[in-house]
């Protein structure tokens, strides 16, 4: 495939992504992520309450502790998994993560097993319920409801095994009861509000889609109209002088014959000029158009290289957050504006490299560019940054493209 057709920016458009919150709004879920460090420290912290408050009640003092560091390193590994910059987060980190924490709750069990006296004070359940409330930002709604019963269904077990030990007489299936309610009951409240944010979420795009579609074809006259103008402009700047020198004379030279064709050879440079423009080019030169730079000063095709027009394949949402990381970049202090460029290839899994150079610190172009690169990632693109000296590259790309 040489280039792009419909087909294939329709495939690469609808690439099916997963009903999460981070997947649909990826910078709204970038802010939840707090929540993540603090109710992993909350949990760590009870369950140490939890431990000492056991300890007339545990018989091997050693799975109690290996259960707080097992839950500990669940916990950092749930934090930094989750974190914006690894975005998405997948599958087998969901399941990772809950298997080590209830791992963790049966190591508890054991060490108090056969001396346990109550099921409701047992930090296990609450444990894995605080981890389970969050994994609806990340994981689909259907995925998180599965796993979580099954994690209630083996504390549940555990719980009514113990039934015999306890010191309040019931049915084993009252204390399984007791084990599985916080997990079912907070999963369920997580998959609520997400539930409802990606419904919202969804019926926004819908509705941003619709007053598009019926603003198009004014945007197309106005675009069209800022096309002329600009057309008019150039035109008038260039021959207008000229005319009114050749008037004023009443004469024209071979230097005037000279001129016009001079004149005429730059109109045209710029009519196609204009034809060939990208969104691309466009984007950029308006980013660097707020630095005060005029966006005629230098041609597209100097900064942007797509000849086959790649930038189709973005979907709106893509080209939103590509236009924010170019806007992002045109605006650091220390940028070298006639460094920037951008290169389109592999028609067949669309990548594209924004390279400059900036003298900026390292620590803060990821700070400013690293929720941008997630946000990409979670809307189905691969995505990367790349620092050497001053040199800055960033890549972003269709699964299977140059994203090296």
């Amino acid at each position: 495939m040489s280039a792009l057709d419909d087909a294939a920016i329709m495939r690469l458009r609808t690439n099916p992504l997963e009903r999460t919150p981070q997947r649909l709004d990826p910078l709204g879920a970038q802010s939840a992520w707090l929540l993540v460090p603090v109710l992993s420290v909350i949990s760590l912290t009870y369950a140490v309450y939890s431990t000492v408050s056991h300890a007339a009640q545990i018989v091997h003092p050693s799975l109690a502790w290996w259960a707080i560091i097992v839950l500990a390193v669940g916990g950092v590994v749930y934090s930094l998994r989750s974190y914006p910059g690894l975005a998405p987060f997948g599958r087998w980190s969901h399941l990772s993560v809950v298997a080590v924490t209830v791992v963790a709750a049966c190591l508890f069990t054991a060490s108090m097993w056969g001396h346990n006296e109550r099921i409701q004070d047992d930090w296990g359940q609450i444990a894995v319920a605080l981890v389970v409330t969050t994994m609806s930002l990340y994981r689909p709604i259907s995925e998180v409801i599965s796993v979580a019963a099954v994690a209630a269904v083996i504390l549940g077990i555990a719980a009514a095994v113990q039934a015999p030990f306890l010191t309040i007489t019931n049915a084993s299936l009252v204390y399984a009861s007791v084990a599985a309610t916080p997990i079912i009951a907070l999963a369920c409240g997580g998959a609520g509000y997400a539930w409802t944010m990606t419904g919202e979420t969804l019926a926004w795009r819908e509705v941003a889609r619709d007053g598009q579609a019926r603003l198009e074809p004014e945007l197309r006259d106005t675009a069209q109209r800022m096309v002329s103008q600009e057309t008019n402009t150039t035109l008038n700047e260039a021959t207008a002088p000229f005319l009114a020198a050749v008037l004023e004379r009443g004469e024209i030279t071979a230097a005037d014959a000279e001129r016009a064709r001079d004149l005429a050879t730059a109109l045209r440079n710029a009519s196609i000029a204009a034809v060939d423009r990208t969104w691309l080019g466009e984007a950029l030169a308006q980013a660097l158009a707020a630095r005060g730079e005029d966006p005629r000063a230098v041609p597209d095709s100097s900064r942007v290289s797509d000849p086959d027009r790649l930038e189709r394949a973005l979907s709106d949402e893509q080209r939103a957050i590509v236009g924010a990381i170019i806007s992002t970049v045109a605006k650091l202090p220390s940028l070298d504006p006639a460094s920037v460029r951008i290169a389109a290839a592999d028609p067949s899994h669309p990548a594209f490299a924004l390279t400059c150079r900036t003298a900026e610190p390292r620590r803060q172009l990821r700070r400013e560019l690293l929720p941008f690169l997630s946000a990409l990632r979670s809307v189905g693109l691969n995505a990367s940054l790349h620092l050497a000296g001053d040199e800055l590259t960033l890549r972003f790309s269709y699964p299977g493209g140059e994203n090296r």
